[in-house]
């Protein structure tokens, strides 16, 4: 009755890529290091792309997403809002030996709505952080916020808690950036090229569970 049980899945490479031209007078009347700044942009906008995959990605021609497999933990009452039980619940619904790592992760505009929560006694459930660079928690565990989790709404998955280590990210090689001098010298530009092959999975979709709202 103990006896483990596995299945397989496959992790394979999404390729991300960006390119820009610049004109070659620009580069060279430039008050700053515009070449530096491309570089550090694009770090921004593709890390901020990877966050989109990571979080609510569907698997077609991208990693899918933490959203896209966690197990339902509980379905809230209302599509519109979050009762502070329903939070008991899902954080109850994610088995105890995942909890000791598990983290929150929600929209900003839902986390200003947990804030508002009160348990039965009136007091608020959210614990704001006391030390600097420290997470603010919620029933004694860190939330994180993106984007890119739904905000509240009917048929939304708007509140996400779990172990997200059992997220696995597979990382081919790293960043790559490429200066193309020649490419686009006939028109006067320097083509600037960055690429990453990238994929990821919830490997064990019991650690993580969300919170779903009804469709009405």
């Amino acid at each position: 009755e103990s006896d483990a049980r596995f299945n397989q899945k496959t992790l394979r490479a999404h390729k991300l890529t960006r390119l820009m031209r610049i004109s070659e007078e620009l580069l060279q009347d430039s008050a700053f290091d515009l070449e530096a700044y491309v570089v550090n942009n694009y770090g921004r906008t593709m890390g901020r792309k990877e966050e989109e995959a990571f979080v609510a990605g569907d698997g077609n021609g991208k990693p899918r997403g933490v959203l896209l497999d966690a197990e339902v933990g509980h379905t809230a009452a209302s599509a519109t809002g979050i009762a502070a039980d329903e939070i008991f619940d899902l954080y109850h619904s994610v088995r105890r030996p995942y909890r000791r790592r598990a983290v929150w992760l929600a929209n900003d505009n839902t986390v200003l709505a947990l804030r508002k929560l009160k348990d039965n006694e009136g007091r608020y459930i959210w614990q704001p952080s006391l030390a600097q660079g420290q997470p603010d928690t919620l029933l004694g565990r860190p939330i994180v916020t993106s984007n890119f989790v739904p905000e509240i709404g009917p048929g939304a998955r708007s509140l996400v808690f779990g172990d997200f280590s059992y997220y696995w990210i597979v990382d081919r090689r790293g960043r790559y950036m490429q200066r193309l001098g020649e490419l686009f010298a006939k028109t006067g530009h320097v083509g600037f090229r960055a690429y990453q092959r990238v994929d990821g999975r919830l490997i064990l979709d019991e650690a993580v569970k969300a919170l779903v709202h009804p469709e009405d």
